[in-house]
């Protein structure tokens, strides 16, 4: 599908490749492996990088990429800690595989490794279009460490290879780059992966997926005319040193150079050693202070104020400090704390040119005389507010969010009203002519970031250390429920699963029930299963009578609680079987003009006081009845962190969130006491029993049936007795009444009791 225009011509491609690939080898001897699959053995060889990137280039693999390209968007995929990918397609992907981090052997089953190589591949995968995976692969070539970077065989990722050193001050004696002792090999490793995972994904301003940084990962070979092979990539410079992903510094040279003294421009935005990014803009804006200041007398009362404020601005700007930052250093300063006015001002003018230069390479945008006024007042706008703010838009709630670019906040606030006329005010008194429509059209537009905030928190979490949190979990609750452990750990990986949009089909259709005494901490233990920072997005407060809030609040909530479930009519019980097999929401939001599809992030969990509250037998499968025998544990701490951790890497491992078909009758059998008991069912009870064989009983059809029960129950309210409610009512689980099919519809064998 997308390979068509890549490998027309074979003449074309060969004639680019020794114009545009430089072929230098560093070093000569460096060797990569590639693992070609044959049945269900693995055949290892080693190529040198010149080979592997002729490869790429030249399109060896052409006839399978095409295929897998055209095949991508229909397959369901599940990546291994290895790269390799498992499809629901027969055959799966039929393309090898390329090892860079090292030289890899087999003996005697099992895999080693051979020589070490300092290479790490970034893996940016699951990207919308191939478009967009060209735009990143050309931004990652303009990266100076960037060693080779290609398209990948799908045509919806790009991969990204790094180099990595030793610093120079931690090398031994022999002066070795690289480490050579195992153990330090898989730090340094994992040390070098981290620190350009997060060097790359601010460059390229994504968020790159975390993986196993294993020294025998791989990726499959691709098709890419346009890959990259730069052999002069500057290194990143890591250590071997044991570590949290957390805290590993993206720096690209040793910790004995300064950057932000460096003349090189392509480090200017890289930290001082060991600092943070605001450590590090206060740290150099105290210097620039310091040094400006020191001409204070030097200059005369009535313009020392200005040509301060000018100075200061002017070295902010050529350090690389945003505007809003220095703004904000500078307003707390007692000299110039006095004027907030003329202290804008200043930056705003200073800054001007450099953020008209910002905009017009983010747009790729070219000045033109013909310009209307209009335009040029939204891209002053914009630039305003760009310099001055950091807005995003939550998936979730459909707000904008916004912090002020000042070095010290960090909270996000919801962009109300007066927000948004603060913002007004601020961008007249600098002289911009905006109104409040122009910085509304900005904030409502797709300009801003999306922020998904309960994916942006599950992508920021720890490895699992490997404990079972989920049973530790499940005991809290003091129950006779036999497979209450089971059954949370699955509706748990639902959850999970459902936020991160593996379930595109159905939603998560499971539902604990939590039922028992009133005070023994029911509620309490709902609300503790979000940690603190998704804690706005529990309910306890859903309501069923109002179709529109029920269906935000399926987008807007995490985790719903119907808080006294017993409450929930017989019809409503039905809606919500309904919206717990829905994967998404179509609804028209408030003041919208058309009906939109949203994603559905809700799971749901129950309470009840009531000891029979499902009211539907055929939707039983749905609810996990849990009777709390004691009080529920809900005041020890939880450790959120590696809970969801752990139910994040098994949902990637591909373990199962929902229920087969042999733990759904087990539940249904289960929840059949849990049943509210109606009047039909106590007269069917009352007038018939099952046989214990076929001599003991006739076979009855359901009008026989009707009719024995109306004669029998002739004191009684029957007029609500209808052929097809009976006929349900008879193939309830609770009487196990054998059945079949004839011509008059269908019979029941039944012994009428005396």
């Amino acid at each position: 599908m997308y390979v068509g225009k890549f490998f027309s011509k074979n003449l074309e491609i060969a004639n680019f490749f020794s114009i545009f690939v430089p072929i230098n080898h560093i070093p000569s001897t460096m060797k990569i492996t590639v693992i070609k699959t044959s049945g269900r053995k693995d055949i290892i060889s080693r190529v040198t990088m010149d080979e592997a990137i002729r490869m790429i280039a030249g399109g060896e693999q052409i006839s399978e990429v095409h295929r897998l390209r055209s095949l991508y968007h229909l397959m369901h995929v599940e990546r291994k800690d290895d790269g390799r990918v498992e499809t629901n397609f027969e055959g799966g992907v039929r393309l090898p595989r390329l090892c860079f981090a090292a030289e890899l052997c087999h003996r005697q089953g099992e895999r080693y490794v051979l020589t070490y190589n300092g290479l790490v591949v970034l893996e940016v995968n699951n990207l919308a279009s191939y478009e967009e995976a060209i735009a990143i692969r050309e931004a990652a070539k303009r990266v100076p460490q960037t060693l080779l970077t290609f398209l990948g065989a799908s045509g919806r990722s790009v991969k990204v290879v790094c180099r990595g050193e030793l610093y120079p001050d931690k090398r031994k004696d022999d002066g070795k780059a690289l480490p050579t002792i195992h153990d330090d090999i898989v730090r340094f490793h994992r040390n070098l992966y981290h620190t350009a995972r997060k060097a790359y994904s601010g460059q390229l301003d994504i968020t790159i997926e975390n993986v196993d940084p294993r020294l025998d990962r791989t990726v499959y070979m691709s098709a890419d005319p346009d890959v990259l092979w730069h052999t002069h990539a500057i290194p990143f410079y890591v250590d071997i040193e044991e570590r949290s992903t957390d805290t590993t510094i993206a720096t690209a040279f040793p910790a004995t150079a300064s950057p932000l003294m460096s003349d090189d421009p392509q480090l200017s935005d890289v930290l001082l050693p060991g600092r943070t990014l605001g450590n590090t803009y206060r740290l150099n804006f105290l210097y620039i202070m310091e040094n400006v200041l020191g001409h204070y007398f030097e200059l005369p009362d009535e313009d020392r104020l200005s040509e301060l404020l000018m100075k200061v601005a002017t070295c902010c700007l050529h350090e690389g400090i945003p505007m809003g930052v220095a703004q904000s250093m500078t307003l707390q300063h007692p000299v110039f704390q006095k004027d907030e006015l003329l202290v804008r001002k200043t930056f705003s003018t200073v800054y001007t040119v450099e953020l008209q230069r910002q905009y017009r390479e983010r747009h790729k945008f070219r000045p033109l005389k013909s310009i209307p006024e209009d335009a040029k007042l939204m891209m002053r706008t914009e630039m305003f507010l760009e310099a001055n703010y950091d807005m995003r838009k939550n998936v979730m709630t459909g707000v904008a969010q916004y912090r002020e670019k000042n070095g010290y906040s960090l909270e996000y606030h919801d962009l109300d009203q007066e927000a948004r006329n603060d913002m007004t005010m601020r961008a007249k008194e600098l002289g911009l002519k905006s109104w409040d429509r122009d910085i509304d059209r900005y904030i409502d537009s797709t300009r801003i970031e999306k922020y998904d905030p309960v994916n942006d928190w599950l992508e920021h979490l720890p490895r699992w250390d490997g404990h079972d949190r989920i049973s530790e979990l499940a005991g809290r609750i003091p129950t006779n429920q036999p497979h209450w452990e089971q059954y949370l750990r699955i509706w748990l990986l639902g959850v999970v699963a459902h936020w991160m949009g593996r379930s595109s089909l159905t939603g998560n259709a499971l539902v604990p029930l939590l039922i028992g005494r009133q005070g023994c901490g029911k509620s309490s233990f709902c609300r503790i299963l979000l940690p603190q920072e998704l804690r706005d997005y529990y309910n306890d407060r859903i309501s069923f009578k109002n179709e529109t809030d029920l269906n935000l609040g399926l987008t807007s909530f995490a985790l719903i609680n119907i808080d006294e479930f017993d409450k929930t009519t017989q019809r409503q019980q039905v809606l919500l079987k309904y919206l717990l097999s829905t994967a998404d929401v179509k609804l028209r939001p408030p003041y919208g003009r058309a009906v939109r599809q949203y994603r559905r992030y809700a799971s749901f969990i129950g309470t009840t006081n009531q000891p029979h509250p499902l009211t539907d037998p055929t939707g039983s499968r749905r609810f996990v009845c849990v009777e709390v025998t004691g009080d529920i544990d809900f005041s020890t701490p939880l450790d959120y962190r590696q809970l969801y951790a752990q139910l994040r890497q098994q949902v990637l491992e591909g373990q199962r969130y929902w229920l087969d078909d042999g733990e759904t009758r087990m539940l249904m059998q289960e929840n059949d006491r849990f049943v509210r008991v109606n009047g039909l069912e106590e007269m069917i009870a009352e007038t018939f029993r099952k046989p214990t064989d076929v001599a003991s009983g006739r076979w009855w059809t359901v009008s026989e049936i009707s009719q024995l029960l109306l004669h029998r129950f002739r004191s009684t309210d029957t007029r609500d007795i209808t052929l097809t409610k009976l006929g349900h009512v008879l193939n309830h689980s609770r009487f196990g009444f054998e059945s079949k099919r004839r011509a008059q519809g269908m019979v029941y064998l039944l012994q009428e009791k005396s």
